[in-house]
């Protein structure tokens, strides 16, 4: 018996988006005040270990900045439930068998330990941003709360696949 697979990919809501341009922005704004203010306020310039530890950090802090406007989350539904998170290398795979119970859920950035990956009591959510989402509490296994468009489509293709879904 071969059901359809439900798959669907969600980009980050505003407010990451914001975020993440805050945190480039702050990041060019601070490595240009120390680098521009003249080094009269100082006893002596920058040294050249100072200026590469600013171009790393600089760089860490953009490229974070930018994989928090450019992530991509994915939820796919075929032999397995996968939730997977891009460009960061989050990926989590069960298999509906493992999945005692799968309900709607409505997820916040307050009611999941804020917007991301988040470790929460008993478990882990995955949101980008606010709205409908599922959680599914799986057998010897942390839970999973994850952010999706279509919640009652992905219940529905899990119990077709031998989840529990209460």
């Amino acid at each position: 018996m071969s059901y359809p697979a439900y798959e669907e990919t969600l980009r980050p809501g505003r407010v990451m988006t914001v975020v993440g341009w805050a945190v480039i922005a702050t990041a060019v704004g601070i490595a240009t005040l120390v680098l521009a203010v003249p080094a009269g306020w100082q006893d002596q310039p920058p040294t050249a270990s100072d200026v590469g530890v600013l171009v790393v950090t600089l760089a860490v802090t953009v490229a974070l900045g930018i994989g928090m406007m450019t992530m991509r989350m994915t939820v796919r539904v075929d032999e397995v439930l996968e939730v997977r998170v891009r460009p960061w290398w989050y990926r989590r795979r069960v298999a509906p068998e493992q999945i005692t119970s799968a309900e709607v859920v409505h997820m916040t950035g307050g009611n999941s330990g804020g917007l991301g990956i988040r470790l929460v009591p008993g478990g882990t959510a995955v949101l980008l941003d606010g709205g409908p989402g599922v959680q599914v509490a799986i057998r010897g296994a942390r839970s999973l709360r994850f952010r999706c468009n279509d919640p009652e489509a992905v219940v529905a293709a899990l119990r077709a696949r031998g989840a529990s879904a209460d």
